[in-house]
């Protein structure tokens, strides 16, 4: 009875800490999130290189693949993503070791020289953060506009 009894208590204090360490990492990816959803609104280039990774991957929601950070870059710096509102809302976090997947929903409203200025725009997004050398990075992405009913 004493051996079972260890051993729950063993049990449940390893639960409590993974539990407490995926919440860590949760507020810590939320904050990252909103951190680059901000900074892509105001076209931050010094923070989006801090958040994202050399070889960030994206599938773009304009029907276009990006194969690393400086390549997103160069179409932030042309202006490709510029919008005059954006909100995003993580729907769910997944957290699998040193990966974690958010997944949501966005609304934008492009604005500059994109053809669809002044639109709002819905669309469904997966991000993923892989942590490097300590440090949590976006490192793959993917967007898609949600299609009119």
């Amino acid at each position: 009875m004493k051996k079972i009894m260890i051993i729950l208590v063993v049990m449940t204090n390893v639960f409590s800490i993974y539990a407490q360490k995926n919440e860590t990492i949760e507020k810590e990816i939320r904050n990252l999130e909103e951190t680059e959803h901000k900074a892509m609104l105001k076209q931050d280039a010094a923070i989006l290189q801090k958040i994202w990774a050399t070889d960030l991957i994206v599938n773009t929601p304009v029907n276009r693949i990006t194969l690393s950070s400086k390549e997103l870059m160069e179409l932030v710096n042309a202006g490709v993503f510029v919008f005059s509102s954006f909100t995003r809302e993580i729907e769910r976090i997944f957290i699998k070791g040193d990966v974690v997947f958010t997944m949501g929903n966005e609304t934008v409203v492009p604005a500059g020289n994109n053809p669809k200025a002044g639109q709002t725009i819905k669309r469904r997004y997966t991000n993923i953060w892989m942590k490097e050398n300590g440090v949590w990075r976006l490192s793959a992405r993917h967007a898609n506009i949600i299609c009119a009913q």
